[in-house]
């Protein structure tokens, strides 16, 4: 009987084995992202965790970042699928892992600004820098808390993580509660792009954020925008340095943006160009070059008389328009924010000054015809004083046409 029990005995025990032999990889993974997640602050989220053992790659599933408390949007980012691959830092995998080359698919980050001008991205400190124990927390996490505390262990103890990321097939949505008339809200999707994160030793505190890639504004293929672009959070007031580069993007979309400084009011209009922002704790300085194409517009009312030398604001786009059709136009804007001021670029001096040439031609050609009038015949086949001045505005309008068409 004794043998028998025996036997029974060894065959349970050798069955274990073999499951457990079997299911070894899984029990370990189980183990492991308990840890992970037990590590994890609470204002990070995750759906699962997959390990490939034998190629040393983890796979996040449904990753997702708290928002600041006061937006609309519970998350401020949320990732399909994070891909990386890890090192151990010690004998074990339960020392902790060293991530290298992490790939975020299927991101959404959203970027929110209020009526008030408070902005989700530059208040995400509050959210990272915030205590574990100002959730309500489950047993389970207040043991692995309380774990934590006697150790000693942080996150950045298990978890080492690197500073660039790669995006992909990702879209960012920005949400502007800025106006008056309402929310804008303005995507770019079908994304790829590089992204800079640095942090602090113990991941509280982000110091400093950078990305450059492109995609599709509001996802239409024809409509694409490049960027380089790095920010401050730490900063009293906005730090940032932003270049994009647009290429046959809808004008219109962007309505809200300059429908108060614009005396014009576009139907169709296909932009492309080179933007460039740069904000230095509220103040800004900014130099843009725009071309459009597919340009139908009209003047708003209240500004059909407003005139500029005498040349209402309907006639002076002729003066920027090129021989191929195009019309260019750029500015600068400076001073703070608040009440930022705005400048004609080179070309755009260019167009005003030939405009003013010309009004000025007409006004000497006037006199010079009243002149010979008044004088008869016999005296117009002289070369007068005004002739000559005549002339001389003619070949500096010519010098001037030569320029912005070479």
């Amino acid at each position: 009987m004794i043998k028998k029990i025996s036997i029974i005995i060894a065959v349970i025990a050798a069955l274990a084995a073999i499951i457990v032999f079997i299911y070894r990889y899984r029990i370990i993974s189980y183990s492991v992202e308990k840890i992970i997640r037990a590590a994890m602050p609470e204002y990070v989220k995750m759906d699962g965790i997959r390990f490939d053992f034998k190629a040393e790659k983890a796979h996040i599933d449904g990753f997702s970042l708290e928002a600041p408390r006061g937006f609309s949007d519970r998350y401020i980012i949320d990732i399909a699928e994070v891909t990386c691959r890890y090192k151990l830092k010690g004998k074990t995998i339960l020392d902790g892992l060293e991530i290298f080359d992490p790939v975020l698919k299927g991101m959404v980050l959203r970027i929110e600004r209020l009526q008030d001008g408070r902005l989700n991205l530059a208040e995400m400190g509050g959210v990272l820098n915030s205590k574990d124990a100002a959730a309500q927390p489950s047993a389970e996490s207040s043991r692995a808390q309380s774990k934590k505390e006697k150790s000693g262990t942080k996150t950045s103890d298990f978890i080492k993580l690197p500073q660039d990321f790669s995006i992909k097939q990702s879209k960012i949505v920005f949400i502007d509660r800025f106006f008056e008339r309402g929310h804008h809200v303005i995507t770019f999707e079908n994304m790829e792009s590089g992204l800079n994160l640095k942090m602090n030793d113990s991941y509280t505190q982000v110091l400093g954020v950078s990305s450059s890639g492109g995609g599709n504004v509001n996802g239409r293929p024809g409509q694409t925008v490049r960027w380089t672009i790095s920010f401050d959070p730490n900063s009293p007031r906005l730090t940032m340095a932003s270049r994009f580069e647009v290429s046959s993007v809808d004008l219109v979309t962007f309505e809200p943006y300059y429908d108060k400084f614009s005396p014009f009011e576009f139907a169709r209009a296909r932009v492309s160009g080179i933007l460039i922002f740069n904000f230095d704790n509220g103040s800004i300085g900014s130099s843009n070059e725009l071309h459009f194409n597919d340009l139908v517009f009209s003047v708003k009312p209240g500004y059909e008389n407003k005139s500029m030398f005498e040349t209402n604001v309907a006639s002076l786009i002729k003066y920027f328009t090129t021989s191929t059709g195009e019309v260019i136009f750029d500015f600068k804007i400076k001073g703070d924010m608040s009440n930022p001021r705005f400048y004609l670029g080179p070309l755009s001096k260019q167009a005003v000054m030939s405009m003013v040439i010309d009004k000025v031609s007409d006004v000497i050609q006037q006199m010079s015809d009243k002149t010979q009038q008044a004088a008869g015949a016999a005296a117009g086949t002289g070369n007068t004083n005004v002739d000559k001045a005549v002339e001389a505005i003619k070949m500096f309008k010519g010098l001037l046409d030569k320029k912005s068409s070479g």
